[in-house]
């Protein structure tokens, strides 16, 4: 194939993992969204706004996590770095129940690109990472970098399949219907442009997210009486 081929082949790959429908387990969590509409925090009328806000605080942290990870390919202290991102992000993650979730979905992502495609970062990756945790925008991040796919492009890409999964997270728990949510998804673009550049200008060591509300709401979401969702 020539380079030409090989990028476009790239970019369909990284496409195929931002769908939100991904068989990692994804659908499944709704990180904390379950609670908030619960306790009636978040309806149908407000989707769209706190979507934006997830995107520019959390999805922000994600966003520059995902970034890093992508430059660590070829870096000569991979392990070590990898593990490092890792570990720092956990501890930024303060709800255990969001935090388990973004690791579940990490390791599955890696587990599952290896298995489609062999790479020898992202094995090297699994194996470092053997007994602790990977979180998604990390492992999503590695594998942009290992498919040669852009940082710019590659953050896009999962702040776009974040903002989706829970998006059809909002759609089981709320009347938003399929005409809807396709309005928000489309309305919201301008949002990812914006917070992907801003999260490539972030060193990891300014970062100190502030979300009392979704981290509470991530730790309640277990005492619920009836829920769908896992996290």
């Amino acid at each position: 194939m020539t380079a030409t081929t090989d990028n476009q082949l790239a970019l369909l790959h990284l496409i195929h993992l931002a769908d939100s429908a991904l068989p990692i387990g994804a659908t499944p969590h709704s990180f904390g969204l379950e609670t908030l509409t619960a306790e009636g925090d978040l309806t149908a009328e407000r989707v769209a706004a706190f979507l934006r806000d997830y995107v520019r605080e959390v999805g922000l942290v994600d966003a520059a996590f995902c970034g890093a990870a992508q430059r660590l390919i070829a870096d000569q202290e991979f392990e070590a770095r990898w593990l490092d991102l890792n570990q720092q992000l956990s501890a930024l993650k303060l709800a255990r129940e969001s935090r388990a979730a973004s690791q579940t979905l990490g390791r599955r992502l890696l587990e599952l690109v290896q298995a489609m495609q062999s790479d020898p970062y992202i094995d090297r990756a699994l194996r470092a990472a053997k007994s602790s945790g990977i979180h998604h925008c990390a492992a999503f991040g590695l594998v942009g970098g290992a498919l040669g796919i852009d940082r710019e492009v590659t953050v896009m890409a999962y702040l776009h399949q974040s903002v989706a999964g829970l998006l059809s997270a909002c759609q089981r728990l709320l009347p938003v219907g399929q005409r809807q949510a396709s309005q928000i998804l489309w309305g919201i673009k301008p949002t990812l442009i914006e917070v992907t550049h801003v999260s490539l200008q972030l060193s990891l060591d300014e970062i100190s997210p502030v979300t009392p509300l979704l981290d509470v709401a991530s730790m309640r979401h277990p005492t619920l009486s009836t829920r769908l969702f896992i996290s």
